[in-house]
């Protein structure tokens, strides 16, 4: 099925989908815009041009049309107008004769909005809205991980697409230790009322592997950095475990004992099948970022070694010149250096968190030259000093 473009959708359906996104329940405030008159001069003569508008984040986000559906689902199941879905954002009824293969992210508001309006008032919303949220709502992504052959596989394929499918968050890999995977999920975009629900959503579809394996145990232990206004037994019901919350940060485990955990939909041919058509519409996608995450991946296999990899290595290991690999991460709108920063800090993080290591020997495992150095850099990059973010994370009780 051809994608169809969202610049041939109808204006009025667009520009109606974005006024009710901005003033449908509980979604005022996602995006906050400046006034064009608070961008001027308080002098500016009257005969000056307005400024034009600020950029627009969610407008220039894609999400597969799929993710309507799980809101057609919910509000089925509830009796309410399901048309009305479509109606809300901007979109053409079912079974047009021009199908929409993806909208964004004003539309997959707009449709999150309506969910929450069907939601029921003794359950968290974003468990009601799991329930109707298969792994295949993400399209090819969803399907790809289900015929990978154990847990191991169907992760890789979530952290190395998602973007495709979900860039309002990175999903960045922690190094590895005897606990299993740890995965840190970082937003992209904020989205004001929404953020909390989100959240819970982008981590929650990933337990919804488990149907997938004949697994008993919890595919994931879940941790977000809000707080949370609901039971802990709902979650708890719905994960298998309860949920950290009020963490340092979004994220979530996959224990160790679990990789290797086959999945019953296994199917090598039709994974590789699809894999090639992943890859085939990655390069053509901004939002997509495979070499970042490649990059991330070996500067972290590198920490764990005691080496910190620099540009030269990382591109002959990725066959290509140091030029190349500079160009092609500022086509992903990214750059070596501060992918270097980033893997550091958090790689110093975790040790912070999960262990007892002085600041001298984190700064070394983390790559930095001195603690001085390692200082200034954390400082530099979220406000604490190593020392005040491990007491706060032991005042939270930051290890698991």
């Amino acid at each position: 099925m051809t994608p169809r473009n969202n610049a041939a959708t109808p204006q009025t359906g667009r520009a109606r989908c974005r006024r009710r996104t901005r003033h449908a329940s509980g979604i005022a405030g996602i995006i906050q815009r400046a006034p064009i008159a608070s961008l001027r001069s308080p002098t500016a003569p009257p005969e000056t041009p307005d400024l034009p508008d600020l950029p627009d984040p969610l407008a220039a986000l894609r999400f597969p049309v799929q993710y309507i559906e799980v809101t057609e689902s919910l509000v089925r199941s509830r009796h309410g107008r399901v048309a009305e879905v479509r109606q809300r954002c901007g979109l053409p009824p079912e079974g047009d004769s021009e199908p929409v293969s993806w909208i964004d992210g004003h539309q997959l508001l707009a449709s999150v909005a309506m969910a929450v309006e069907h939601c029921l008032p003794d359950e968290p919303p974003s468990l009601q809205i799991l329930r109707h949220f298969p792994l295949t709502a993400h399209g090819t992504l969803g399907v790809f991980a289900i015929t990978s052959g154990t847990v191991a596989e169907a992760l890789d394929a979530a952290l190395q697409y998602h973007a495709l499918v979900m860039p309002l968050f990175d999903m960045r890999r922690q190094p590895d230790n005897a606990d299993g995977v740890h995965v840190r999920v970082v937003p992209t975009v904020d989205v004001g009322a929404h953020n909390a629900l989100m959240a819970e959503l982008v981590i929650g579809v990933l337990r919804n592997v488990a149907p997938y394996t004949t697994l008993s145990a919890p595919v994931l232990h879940a941790e977000f950095a809000h707080a949370s206004a609901w039971p802990a037994q709902a979650y708890a019901d719905f994960f298998g475990a309860p949920p950290r919350f009020e963490a340092p940060w979004h994220g979530f485990t996959v224990p160790r004992a679990l990789l290797d955990a086959p999945l019953i939909t296994g199917n090598r041919a039709t994974r590789a099948s699809l894999e090639a058509q992943l890859q085939r519409e990655a390069p053509g996608s901004a939002q997509a970022k495979p070499l970042t995450q490649r990059v991330r991946q070996l500067v972290l296999t590198g920490l764990r070694k005691g080496v910190l990899p620099g540009g030269e290595d990382l591109a002959h290991t990725l066959a290509m010149s140091a030029r190349t690999l500079s160009r092609r991460l500022q086509d992903e709108g990214q750059s070596l250096s501060t992918i270097v920063e980033q893997v550091r800090i958090e790689r110093a993080e975790q040790l912070l968190r999960d262990g007892d290591l002085s600041v001298q020997a984190i700064a070394q495992q983390a790559g930095f030259a001195d603690a001085s150095s390692f200082g200034r850099a954390f400082k530099r990059a979220t406000g604490q000093t190593p020392a005040e973010q491990r007491n706060r994370l032991k005042l939270g009780g930051g290890r698991r």
